[in-house]
């Protein structure tokens, strides 16, 4: 079957492959751009030596990593059937919306979404002459509601699909939740290979073939190695507001940091909301903030201010700490922006929304920190500062766009109503 459809996304549900839903929460991540050793870019400081008792952490995720993937990778060839199916109807549907006639030869009639679907298109090719003949508008309505009725069809197929994937999800959600300690991880070679024994896994294969580039899995020789890989990006250009494969995209800037297998982005960007949500205490803290940023956004029933959005691959303690702090400034008299639990068993995740004076450090170049503490003291464990290459012209430029161009494209792409 030749593959249709738009392409897959992590994001929307029921438009990907289904077996992509276990890589959606385990994110695992192409490593082949990391460095291969410490390598602090110019004008950065180099992060600190790593926090005591890291090495012994890392030696425990890859031998426990051995197992949770063997149990992933079973998971994911038991979506993969339904992934298929999965794609099959979305490039069904495809076809049916652009009225690709050329499906038919592939489509099966004993299937029952299939059949109907070809029996629809035979039906429409009679109807669609006969209203080329005649231009009898009760055909083109005739027509209107067949097509109507063969997409509720195939997208009931699609949700039936889609519940005995999440069905089998649900089953598994500790197993993913485990997951989550090997997302796009750095691996010990030695420690994976021992572990692994005779086992054939994705893993166990990589860990014995000779270093590559472009493999789904990165290895160090000693558990020590891993904080040495340690890669900073500029903060990203942000775009206009549009639509893409997943929903609502652009209007954002993005910085990133990676210190061993702690991963961690921020994004700048403007936090859009249905104003009857918000209460009045928030109303009146987001028309502050944009009153003091000069931003506005005519729109009846949608508001917006800048927020930072968070996102660190630390679902399990490192070293012993217990919390963590995004803030501006030295770890020992932060600005806090956030405070977070540590031990969660997932992903820290967090939308901020901010106040003008927090925007302005981002505009000015103040560098964004991460930081593990413990104690009464909120004493620091380690610390992962985001780059500051590129962050003063990127959140000038999303500010210029937010109180320019920004509400226009809002009512254009969410109008009144919609």
């Amino acid at each position: 079957m030749p593959e249709r459809g738009p392409t897959p996304t992590r994001e929307s549900v029921c438009s990907f492959p289904l077996s992509d839903r276990v890589g959606l929460a385990l994110g695992f991540v192409a490593l082949a751009t990391l460095p291969t050793a410490a390598r602090p870019v110019a004008g950065q400081s180099p992060v600190d030596a790593p926090p005591a008792g890291y090495a012994a952490f890392e030696v425990a995720r890859s031998r426990s990593c051995v197992t949770t993937l063997a149990e992933l990778d079973r998971l994911d060839a038991n979506l993969d059937p339904l992934a298929q199916r999965s794609r099959r109807f979305l490039g069904i549907a495809e076809a049916i919306a652009i009225e690709d006639r050329s499906i038919v030869t592939w489509l099966n009639p004993l299937e029952p979404t299939e059949g109907a679907v070809r029996d629809w298109f035979v039906t429409d090719s009679v109807l669609a002459v006969r209203f080329v003949s005649g231009g009898d508008p009760a055909v083109q309505q005739a027509r209107q509601q067949g097509r109507e009725a063969i997409q509720t069809t195939v997208t009931d197929a699609l949700a039936i699909v889609q519940a005995e994937a999440d069905s089998v999800l649900s089953e598994n959600e500790e197993l993913i939740a485990r997951g989550a300690s090997c997302d796009g991880a750095i691996f010990v070679r030695p420690v994976v290979i021992e572990a692994c024994g005779a086992d054939e896994s994705q893993l166990c294969t990589a860990a014995r073939q000779p270093p590559v580039e472009d493999v789904r899995f990165r290895f160090v020789d000693a558990a020590e190695d891993v904080w040495e890989v340690q890669e900073l990006r500029p903060w990203t250009s942000p775009g206009p507001l549009r639509f893409g494969a997943a929903g609502l995209e652009g209007a954002r800037t993005v910085g990133y940091a990676r210190v061993g297998n702690v991963v961690v982005t921020a994004a700048l960007s403007a936090l859009l909301r249905e104003g009857a949500t918000l209460t009045a205490a928030e109303r009146v803290r987001w028309e502050q903030t944009n009153q003091a940023l000069g931003l506005t956004l005519d729109h009846p029933e949608l508001v917006f201010t800048p927020a930072l959005a968070l996102r660190a691959a630390l679902p399990q303690p490192i070293a012993g700490e217990e919390r963590y702090l995004l803030h501006f400034g030295d770890p020992g008299a932060p600005d806090v922006l956030w405070t977070g639990q540590a031990g969660t068993g997932a992903p820290l995740e967090t939308s901020l929304p901010l106040q003008p004076s927090q925007v302005l450090r981002l505009r000015s170049g103040d560098p964004v920190v991460l930081t593990a503490v413990r104690g009464r003291q909120n004493d620091p464990v380690f610390s992962v500062p985001l780059s500051e290459m590129g962050q003063a012209a990127s959140v000038q430029s999303l500010l210029t766009y937010l109180g320019t161009t920004f509400p226009a494209d809002v009512r254009r792409l969410l109008p009144p109503g919609s």
